[in-house]
């Protein structure tokens, strides 16, 4: 159900239950109109918007720290990513197909992440082939000296964090609040 259509029924659900109170005002006998039950009802919907706002308060807060964390581990792997552009390009020119699978790999990822037209999620997903393929032609370097091999050692650790990192982004990209079940679903014995 989209947000939109949970929020008409709950405004439906509020509209119809005020009409239903109204009717129902002229047949309650005369005590249940006094000005204490008329405090007490004020004080419980007090208590009741107070716990709703708390409530709405922590669901903000949470979605404020996922997506700061979030940011946070895109702009170490953007750094990451940068360091081992810098990295290949100091390696020397054998390092020249890798710098290119590297930047088509970036491209493809950043078409993938903020694309003209949205895409379905299982699309959004690290794709496999083009992380490996950067690490396949990092991991052919023939170093010839001690820098290079040096180099093509930070290489490919920094490739294997950044690919670590995708992944780690991609299974953080699910919602963090649990959706609401049944309680006979989640009561069931297990299979």
């Amino acid at each position: 159900m989209t947000s939109t259509t949970t929020g008409l029924c709950v405004f439906a659900c509020v509209f119809g239950a005020a009409a239903l109170a109204m009717l129902v005002r002229n047949a309650l006998p005369q005590h249940h109109l006094s000005a204490d039950t008329k405090d007490l009802v004020k004080l419980s919907m007090g208590l009741v918007a107070t716990m709703a706002a708390l409530v709405l308060g922590l669901l903000v807060a949470s979605a404020k720290g996922s997506y700061d964390t979030q940011k946070d581990e895109m702009v170490r792997m953007a750094g990451k990513v940068a360091f081992l552009d810098r990295m290949l390009a100091h390696y020397g020119p054998e390092a020249a197909e890798a710098r290119a699978g590297l930047h088509h790999t970036l491209e493809v990822a950043m078409t993938r992440i903020w694309p003209e037209s949205k895409l379905p999620a299982e699309q959004l997903g690290p794709s496999a082939a083009g992380g490996e393929a950067v690490f396949d032609l990092l991991h052919n370097l023939a170093p010839q000296t001690e820098a290079q091999r040096s180099r093509k050692e930070q290489a490919l650790a920094l490739a294997a964090d950044v690919g670590q990192m995708r992944w780690l982004l991609f299974e953080q990209a699910g919602s963090s609040i649990s959706k609401a079940t049944s309680a006979g679903s989640s009561l069931a014995a297990p299979g």
